[in-house]
């Protein structure tokens, strides 16, 4: 299955353990509502990857991979930097 590309823009809602791509440029990521517990990683494979913690409900991101792994869903909308 194709890794699906979280769009800039448009709220999206990640589900739990599920891997996207982030777009390759800077943008800021903002989660709306209980804060998830993000990974990402610059595999797909996710071999080595780091926690994301949010400050204010927003992190930096660009390129390479992320996943959620604490809600079924959450929603974040990606805006660029």
């Amino acid at each position: 299955m194709p890794t699906e590309v979280i769009p800039i823009g448009p709220v999206f809602s990640m589900v739990q353990n599920v891997i996207y791509a982030l777009p390759a440029v800077h943008c800021l990521l903002f989660s709306d509502g209980t804060a998830p517990t993000l990974q990402q990683s610059t595999t797909l494979a996710f071999t080595a990857n780091v926690a994301m913690p949010l400050v204010n409900g927003q992190a930096e991101v660009s390129g390479g991979f992320i996943r959620q792994t604490t809600l079924a869903t959450c929603n974040i909308t990606l805006k660029r930097a």
